[in-house]
């Protein structure tokens, strides 16, 4: 079993978690806030910081994925020693 903490220690996964969490609430709240008032300004607000919350969403993701991965080859390597 692989320790999900640890993984989570990971300095690159912060700081697509500190970076990409404030990102994706400015862009559903541009959103709600764009069609509330009518503000095409906010609506643009959205399409450029949705992808980029995306984008760091998965690339979160697949770290995440690889580093689970790589612990369970180590766990695995050391049970055949």
């Amino acid at each position: 079993m692989v320790d999900k903490r640890e993984i989570r220690k990971d300095r690159y996964l912060k700081l697509m978690t500190k970076t990409g969490i404030p990102l994706a609430i400015i862009s559903v709240l541009s959103l709600w806030a764009g069609r509330y008032f009518g503000s095409p300004g906010l609506g643009m607000l959205f399409f450029i910081t949705c992808p980029l919350a995306m984008a760091i969403g998965l690339a979160y993701n697949i770290r995440y994925v690889m580093l689970a991965v790589r612990k369970q080859r180590e766990a695995k390597e050391k049970e055949e020693r």
